[in-house]
């Protein structure tokens, strides 16, 4: 009779949460398909998080997306977030993906990091930047 008191509310999207929606949307435009999203290894230690993971014909793209507002200068450029602590725990996770997905060794991989901005004000998306290949120490 009173469904509606049970329903909750929807929870607005955080910032990081469009910046990773609308990553995906730009390699999809680039012919990616997105085959994982917020993969990480869920039995054990976490070793570290890919915010989602590309398949064309001959790469598997590993993603890790940094969503800025227009002055969030403070926290430093996305990229710069990516530092070598950060760029361990992705190889980590990125290791442990193929473990577990031997398929995809087959695939040349890759690990980008995608700067996306968005507008202080309204959260209105700005810019899409790819740095591609950002991690390239794979011993």
């Amino acid at each position: 009779m009173f469904n509606w008191l049970k329903t909750q509310p929807v929870k607005p999207k955080t910032l990081g949460q469009l910046g990773e929606e609308k990553a995906q949307d730009e390699y999809r435009k680039l012919g990616f398909k997105i085959i994982a999203k917020n993969e990480y290894n869920k039995k054990g230690k976490q070793l570290g998080e890919i915010d989602f993971i590309a398949l064309d014909k001959h790469r598997i793209v590993f993603v890790e997306v940094k969503t800025r507002s227009s002055s969030a200068d403070r926290f430093g450029s996305g990229a710069e977030a990516v530092n070598v602590f950060k760029q361990r725990k992705i190889l980590a996770a990125v290791k442990m993906y193929f473990l577990r997905n031997p398929k995809y060794a087959v695939l040349a991989p890759q690990i980008d990091v995608c700067v996306m901005e968005y507008s202080e004000l309204d959260k209105t998306f700005k810019s899409a930047k790819i740095i591609g290949n950002a991690v390239e120490d794979w011993n």
